[in-house]
């Protein structure tokens, strides 16, 4: 009976992707609109062979049915996302066993980001647990980049995504369009076979003083445990990219002794810490409202957007007028970030100072690292 079902989906007259460019696609209908996502099956195989053999039924079929039939919107988060996946949603609140058909690493692609409305992603409950649901964004979300697998975006009907309402029913097909789309496999073999290349993730699970990220005055709010998203984040941009960036938030400045002469506390730390040469080490001091950056020598010409002359690294030189823009810039818009907040929150529910500070370091750590993309994403590569 399911064979025949798929062969319903696979080749049925797809008037309106007629003139779609070749490739994959999700169709979603819903009761305020269509719309369509472009499936990235070329740049990350793993979570696309796992949501159209689940949406097609060749994974894990329920109950005689493909694993996504009965879906419904059910977190809805205005201005952030919509999320969806687990049919059987409601009896996995709040249970150790959220009943997911199976789990598989995350796998990210440098260049490919959640940088605006109708990006499709896979949720998770942290690295290489994505299983099931999946949710799309309603607006730019930087900030979940390398915590959460991009794996498409809408190209038709974005106007839809704002009007979806908490428990709207929707329902999945699959296009494919063109030879190589109908000749992608989503059966279990190619899913192994995917499953046993993937990268795992091999960082640290909390942070700490040799972690990529650590918070040991707790300046961060700890619900959600902000500290260790960062920290998370950090280790799968090195898994995906081999490149190292560690953060740090402390309450107090160093002393006279370890700040003797500029740079001799941030050259220090990025030493102990492995980014001296190829890596950026990112510190703030909450006692001074600072923020300094250590840019490792061969990493250098990605601020600069050159390579580095003489005279460039110097202490008054090109490089410190770069950080200084760089670091600006991005207190500027992690303090915008929290003034909006503060704006929209009722008075008596207003976010904590901490949330000054994780907002400021979102922006910087999101910065450096789409700065540090440039080394391993061909000019102009992306979603």
């Amino acid at each position: 009976m399911r064979f025949c079902f798929l062969l319903v989906l696979a080749f049925a007259p797809l008037a309106r992707a007629a003139d779609l460019p070749d490739g994959l696609y999700a169709e979603f209908s819903t009761p305020r609109g269509d719309f369509v996502c472009e499936l990235f099956a070329d740049k990350v195989p793993l979570p696309v062979t796992s949501f159209v053999g689940l949406t097609e039924g060749t994974l894990a079929p329920r109950n005689g049915q493909p694993y996504y039939s009965g879906l419904r919107w059910y977190r809805v988060v205005p201005n952030f996302v919509i999320q969806s996946g687990d049919p059987d949603h409601d009896a996995h609140v709040d249970v150790d066993d959220p009943g997911t058909p199976y789990t598989y690493p995350d796998q990210f692609v440098p260049g490919v980001h959640h940088d605006a409305i109708g990006v499709l992603s896979m949720a998770n409950a942290g690295p290489d647990t994505n299983s099931c649901e999946f949710f799309l964004t309603l607006r730019d979300t930087n900030r979940l980049n390398y915590l959460h697998s991009v794996f498409g975006r809408v190209v038709r009907g974005l106007d839809v995504l704002p009007k979806i309402e908490p428990d709207d029913a929707f329902t999945l097909r699959i296009l494919r369009i063109g030879d190589a789309a109908r000749a992608f496999r989503a059966d279990q073999a190619a899913f192994d076979a995917l499953l046993a290349q993937a990268k795992r993730y091999t960082g640290a699970d909390e942070p700490g003083p040799a972690a990529h990220f650590d918070d040991p005055d707790t300046l961060l709010p700890v619900d959600p445990p902000r500290a260790k998203y960062f920290n998370l984040k950090l280790a799968n941009f090195e898994r995906t990219t081999g490149l190292k960036v560690y953060a740090r938030v402390f309450a107090k400045s160093p002393s006279e002794e370890e700040d003797s002469a500029p740079g001799v506390y941030m050259r220090g730390l990025a030493t102990r810490l492995g980014t001296a040469k190829r890596g950026v080490l990112a510190v703030y001091f909450a006692d001074e409202d600072d923020w300094r950056l250590w840019i490792g020598d061969d990493v250098v010409s990605t601020f600069l957007g050159r390579e580095p002359a003489d005279g460039d690294l110097g202490e008054d030189g090109a490089l410190h007028d770069a950080k200084t823009a760089f670091l600006e810039a991005a207190i500027a818009e992690g303090n915008a970030a929290y003034a909006e907040q503060q704006q929209a929150a009722p008075a008596d529910r207003q976010p904590p100072p901490g949330q000054r500070i994780k907002l400021q370091t979102d922006a910087v750590l999101d910065g450096v690292l789409l700065k540090l993309e440039r080394l391993v994403t061909p000019q102009g590569e992306g979603s």
